[in-house]
């Protein structure tokens, strides 16, 4: 089993876990890995899975979306980072093709600007 795998099921867990349905499409060559159900409110959002296996730097993961930039096909992106089984969901607004988040406070303890992982602990509330 590869490591992208393993990141899939996991976030399909978690899914599970906070009450959506999810979807696995027949093909992932467009970059859609899952689609997620939200019944509240009786949408569907396309989700991206990122499997992290080690750190950018000594206190945050990289998420690269180099490929996905103007797609219009990503609607939130899961990054899952396998050493700490931990997932963030992260809305996509289909420009940012690069964004770090931090798993840990910096060594200077500067917090101005950094993307905390635990913000994106659960699934996007979307309209």
């Amino acid at each position: 089993m590869g490591i992208g795998t393993l990141g899939e099921l996991a976030v399909r867990k978690e899914l599970h876990r906070q009450g959506y349905n999810v979807y696995i499409p027949q093909c992932d060559n467009d970059g859609v890995d899952l689609v997620v159900e939200h019944r509240k409110h009786n949408t569907f959002k396309r989700v991206n899975v990122k499997t992290i296996t080690k750190l950018k730097t000594s206190t945050s993961v990289e998420v690269r979306m180099t490929k996905h930039i103007g797609t219009g096909r990503v609607d939130c992106v899961a990054a899952y980072y396998l050493p700490e089984d931990v997932i963030a969901f992260i809305p996509y607004d289909d420009k940012m093709d690069c964004f770090n988040l931090a798993l840990r406070n910096a060594k200077n303890n500067q917090t101005k600007g950094r993307l905390w992982f635990w913000a994106f602990k659960e699934f996007p509330e979307y309209e």
